[in-house]
Parts: structure tokens; C-alpha cells; sequence
């Protein structure tokens, strides 16, 4: 009879990878069975030519008589997985099967859960071992390994991990959705001078902080999450690392070059934790640490617990672009605590974000200056969705993904700022901050520690203001479903931007026609004591307004000289700028952003600049694509598939 159960598990885990089917970009069945703890050891070998490891999974069975947990699996070499022999340490090392691949969402990997039939609350241990597939990308899409000349240091290679939204599955076999939430405790090997930083909490051997020395020479660093997070929330990184204390529970890390500035730059950090706090209730992570990556790092911000990475181009040498970060202590809340179920539900990570983010500003800077991001985020919703197209499915607040969509293809601006901009209508619809503030802090204990979908939002929303009858008047469907702009107009003060979109309008009718104006004098005076976000609200107008008919070159000229915008060094006005002039035919702004792009891989500018080269004459579409092949292998590999996606070349 032994041999017959063999046989039937055998059949049960073949049957179970043969008939998954992806349901929002992942294969784990969570009504099943679910991972809630993992024991995570990883190694990154010789010359990071690749990762190995084990993981050890407590999963929680969820339906009687389930025999198997679906993991997710994506250019990983399984060499053993099973469930732990009965009333032993023991593990059974070959109770697995694994599917085909299918493209971004890669494979099914079922691990059988023992011979007795399971009964829904028991725990089952599983373990797997893995490493990396052979081959040219030897990392799979989660880990950027850079060559020490890739880095800002130029003395020692860096690795660093980017999961969301689907690429845990490369790190190591998991159920890659956010949908599953689990603790864990990692521990990861490396030779010095490198070392390793996790979105963890760093457990101390033996007293003293970070590494015991393993019989290799390498270093031994431990880590424990004791929040329950998803996959995609699962972050690391090794390098030659330093630090600077900016604040009672924050340091700073960056290469020992770069971690003066960074912890300039990023000095209010403490402010905007403890506004967050008062708005959303006690931080619960511990600590709140920012790393600094090389330029390659594709995102403004990523939101790793405990330790935020952030891009270099951030650093523009008066904290101006420091609001990245207060987003991303934002997400210690909206994302991080309360996560969206699923990659449809992107808005209740993204446009809550969005939301907290302002009103942290609010609180440290001033209401006007919330009032301002707002108007600067309502005009690039207004180009993302002329972008993507306003009958595009991706421009709904929730998008329709089908279960073998990559998330990463729908990634644009519309779940940030259409999210915002539902929320800021809610919260006007219910008599303004003063009672819309305490409903955010309530949701967000309420879910805290857990997923949320839109239609939980919602019942949420109408439960706790059902005695407001304007509640009623909510088109729910029309936000929820119908793509485009906003189905509602909110009104903004415009005090701060009125100056900014007087100027665009200026300029706009300077040039009607596109053919120059020699009679028009612009001077510095015109932008004298304005902040960085006013020129932002500045040149997205100028843009939105020359979509048609670019400017001519002798007016972008008169722009940048009279406004040092040619020489300026803040990322967002610069690539504002360039998109401006590339428009327009300018060569000066053709080499700038040709520079631009050699110089750092944030998608945010990368995308942008490369489709105005694309739209431009045969110079600059000869431009963007020599470019982009010369330097690709430098990007960040989800930003060269994005790209590529753009010019056409994938």
C-alpha cells in the first residue's frame, strides 16, 4: 500500500502542476494551502555568477484532503523538495513536480504535503532546494548584479533585488502574490569588504551587530521580518556599504562615495515618519533605514520594509525630490501593512500611497504645498492617459488583468494619481479632512496585517459613513470600472500653481504657430523664488499644451538659457526640459538626453526620454535605438524590457 500511495502522490503533484492555471499572474491555489512562515538561506556564488539556496516553508492547509502547495518558479533548477518525514527531521527530498514555463509568469512547482490525508488548520514543514539555471542571465529578473565599474565606487561589484511585482519567483520558489502574506527569518553568505542589507530586522550574533565568520572566510549575516509581508516585498542587497545616523530609528546606506549626500539630501526623513505616524498610527517595522543604489536602479523609490531603496537621482543637493521618501514611508502603511490582494487592486497600494504621501507634505510643508502636488499629479494623469489611450483597460482604476498578464506591462501613473484623485474626492464628498482623516487611520487598522480588494474598500467606505446620504451618490462602477480621466472634477487651490500655468500659457502664445519670436524676452526674474514643484507644474503644462505643435528650437533655447534650465542638476526639470527640446529639434537637447540615459536607469526618465527620441525626425529615432543597444546591458533588466517595449524592439 505504500507503494500505491507513491504512486497516487506522484500522480497528485503531476496532476496539480499539469492543471494550473495562473490566477493574477501566480499559480499558488491560496484557498488551498498557504505559506505563512519561511526559513530563507541563500548564497550568492563566486564572482556573482549566480544564487543557490534552501527554503523551509510552515504551510497552512486551508481545504481537507489537499495533497499539494502550488509554488511559483521562474529560471530556478529545483534539486530537492518534499514535506519533512513524519515524527522526523528528515525531509523527503523528492516529493515535487514542476510544469512548463510559460513566459513572465514562468512555472507551477507542486511539493506534496506527506501521506496522510491533511485536514483543513494543520501546518505542514516543506523544504526546497534550488539554484540558478544556467545560461546568459544567470539571475533570473529579481537581482541586478553590477561589475564594480558599474557602480559609483568603481572597487566592488553590487548586487541588488527588485521583486515587485512578479520576480520573487527568481530569487527562490515561492507563492509570488500578494495575496499570501508570511514572516520569515533569512540568513546570507558573503566574502568581505562586502556586506549584506535585508528588508528585515538584523539579528546580532553572539552581541555584536551583523556578521560570525562561516568556515570559508565568507561573512554570515542573519535576518528576521516579524510582520507578515508578501513575496514581492522580499528585498537584499550586498555591497561595500556605509552608514550615517539620520534620525532616532533611521540611517542612511549608500557606497562610502555617495553617503555624505545621501544623508543631506535626506535629513527630514525623521519628520515625515513621525507625520506619518500621527496620520496612520504607530510604525510597526522598527526601524526605517533608506539604501542609495547605483543609478542602474529602475524606480524612484522601492518600498522594502525597514529599508527603503531609493535612486541617486534624488539627489539634486537641496532635498527638493526628498518627497520620494515620504512616499515611501507612506507605504509602511498603505501597501506594506494593508496590501492589495491583487496587481487589479494596484490603486489601494499605489493611490493610497499617493494620498498619505500628500498629506504628510501637508503637515511638514504647509497645505498649499499638498494643494500643489495634487494639480502637478492631475496633469500627468492627463498625459499618461492620453499615453495609454482613455479607452485603454489600463487606464481603468482597476484594470482587468488576465491571469497570464505580466503586471509589469499594465505599470503606469494611472493607479497613483487616478487613486489619488478617487480618495481626495471621497474625502471632500464626506466634509474634508476633518472627517475623512479619521477613516483613513481606522481602514488602516482595520486591515492592518492583512489584503484588501476594492469591493472590501468599498463596503468599508459606505459601512462607516452610512449615516452621510451623500455616500449614496458614489458612482462606484464608473470609478471603479470605466477607463479614462475621472468621471468627477475635484477643485484644488491653485494659489502656487496659478503662476506656473500663467507662464506655460505665456510661452504657449509666444509661439502659437511653432515658427519662433524674436520679440519675446523671457528672464530668470520670471521663475525667481519658485519652488521646484512650480516648475514642474511649469513645464508639464508647456508640455501638455505644445502636444500638436512642438515650440521652436529658438524659443527652447531662449527656455533654457533664461531659466538655467540647460545646466540644471535636479532629474525631474531636467528630463522635463529635454523632452521639451527634443520635440522641438533642439541638438543640444538630443546630446542631453542621450547624456540622461547613459547616466541612470529610473524608468521614470528613461521611458519618457527614449519615446520623444522615437517620435522625433530620422536623427533622433536613430538616437534613441543606438542608444538604447549600446546601453541596455546596463539597465536594470525590467527597464530594458520596458524600453525595448516602447521602441518597438522586443
Amino acid at each position: 500500500s505504500t507503494k500505491m500511495a507513491g504512486t497516487s502522490r506522484a500522480d497528485a503533484m503531476q496532476a496539480a502542476v499539469d492543471d494550473a492555471k495562473p490566477v493574477g499572474a501566480s499559480y499558488a491555489r491560496v484557498e488551498e494551502a498557504v505559506v505563512v512562515h519561511a526559513k530563507i538561506h541563500l548564497t550568492i556564488q563566486a564572482d556573482d555568477a549566480g544564487l543557490a539556496g534552501w527554503v523551509e516553508y510552515d504551510v497552512e492547509v486551508r481545504a481537507d484532503g489537499v495533497q499539494v502547495v502550488l509554488l511559483d518558479l521562474r529560471h530556478l533548477e529545483v534539486v530537492k523538495a518534499g514535506p519533512k518525514v513524519h515524527k522526523t527531521s528528515e525531509w523527503n527530498a523528492n516529493a515535487f513536480a514542476t510544469g512548463a514555463p510559460a513566459g513572465a509568469i514562468g512555472a507551477p512547482l507542486a511539493i506534496g504535503l506527506g501521506d496522510d490525508p491533511r485536514k483543513k488548520g494543520d501546518v505542514v514543514a516543506v523544504r526546497v532546494e534550488f539554484e540558478t539555471e544556467a545560461g546568459e542571465d544567470k539571475f533570473g529578473s529579481a537581482l541586478q548584479a553590477l561589475t564594480k565599474e558599474q557602480t559609483s565606487g568603481k572597487e566592488n561589484g553590487l548586487a541588488f533585488t527588485q521583486c515587485q511585482a512578479i520576480h520573487a519567483r527568481s530569487l527562490f520558489p515561492c507563492q509570488d502574490t500578494p495575496a499570501v502574506k508570511f514572516t520569515f527569518e533569512a540568513t546570507m553568505t558573503v566574502p568581505p569588504p562586502r556586506r549584506v542589507l535585508m528588508a528585515a530586522c538584523e539579528v546580532p550574533l553572539s552581541g555584536q551587530e551583523g556578521q560570525s565568520k562561516t568556515e570559508e572566510g565568507k561573512l554570515r549575516y542573519d535576518f528576521v521580518q516579524k510582520v507578515p509581508v508578501p513575496a514581492y516585498l522580499f528585498a537584499f542587497a550586498v555591497g561595500k556599504f556605509e552608514s550615517r545616523e539620520i534620525g532616532p530609528r533611521t540611517r542612511v546606506w549608500a557606497e562610502p562615495n555617495m553617503v555624505d549626500a545621501a544623508a543631506a539630501e535626506f535629513a527630514d526623513t525623521n519628520k515625515f515618519l513621525e507625520a506619518a505616524e500621527s496620520l496612520a498610527g504607530p510604525y510597526r517595522w522598527g526601524r526605517y533605514d533608506l539604501l542609495m543604489l547605483p543609478p542602474s536602479f529602475p524606480y524612484g523609490g522601492m518600498e522594502n520594509p525597514c529599508l527603503t531603496f531609493v535612486t541617486p537621482t534624488l539627489i539634486a543637493g537641496d532635498g527638493s525630490l526628498a518627497h520620494v521618501v515620504a512616499h515611501e514611508i507612506a507605504h509602511s502603511w498603505t501597501g506594506n501593512l494593508v496590501t492589495n490582494k491583487g496587481w487589479d487592486h494596484f490603486w489601494l497600494n499605489e493611490g493610497w500611497t499617493v494620498f498619505l504621501e500628500r498629506k504628510i507634505l501637508g503637515q511638514v510643508y504647509g497645505e498649499e504645498i499638498l494643494q500643489l502636488h495634487a494639480i502637478a499629479g492631475y496633469e500627468e494623469l492627463c498625459e499618461e492617459v492620453s499615453r495609454i489611450g482613455p479607452s485603454h483597460r489600463f487606464t481603468a482604476l482597476i484594470p482587468r488583468l488576465e491571469g497570464n498578464d505580466d503586471p509589469d506591462d499594465a505599470f503606469s501613473k494611472v493607479p497613483y494619481e487616478k487613486g489619488f484623485y478617487f480618495l481626495y474626492f471621497l474625502q471632500e464628498l464626506v466634509g474634508g479632512p476633518a472627517q475623512f482623516e479619521p477613516f483613513m487611520k481606522d481602514y488602516i487598522q482595520h486591515f492592518a496585517l492583512s489584503t484588501v480588494d476594492s469591493c472590501q474598500f468599498k463596503a468599508y467606505f459606505e459601512q462607516y459613513f452610512k449615516s452621510d446620504p451623500k455616500v449614496a451618490t458614489v458612482e462606484w462602477d464608473k470609478w471603479f470600472h470605466q477607463p479614462g480621466m475621472p468621471p468627477c472634477e475635484n477643485l484644488y487651490d491653485h494659489t502656487l500653481a496659478e503662476a506656473a500655468r500663467a507662464l506655460a500659457s505665456e510661452w504657449h502664445s509666444a509661439d502659437p504657430l511653432g515658427v519662433g519670436n524674436e520679440e519675446f524676452h523671457p528672464s530668470f526674474s520670471d521663475i525667481q523664488g519658485w519652488s521646484v514643484h512650480q516648475l514642474i507644474v511649469f513645464l508639464d503644462r508647456l508640455l501638455a499644451l505644445r502636444a500638436m505643435q512642438p515650440l521652436h528650437n529658438s524659443m527652447v533655447k531662449k527656455l533654457g538659457e533664461a531659466y538655467k534650465f540647460f545646466e540644471s542638476g535636479n532629474s525631474e526639470i531636467k528630463s522635463r526640459f529635454l523632452r521639451l527640446g527634443v520635440f522641438a529639434g533642439n541638438t543640444q537637447c538630443y546630446e542631453g538626453a542621450v547624456d540622461m540615459l547613459k547616466a541612470q536607469g529610473r524608468m521614470k526618465f528613461l521611458r519618457p526620454l527614449y519615446r520623444a527620441l522615437n517620435q522625433g525626425d530620422s536623427q533622433a529615432r536613430e538616437l534613441a535605438k543606438t542608444t538604447f543597444q549600446e546601453n541596455k546591458s546596463r539597465y536594470h533588466p525590467i527597464a530594458a524590457k520596458m524600453v525595448g517595449a516602447d521602441l518597438g524592439l522586443s
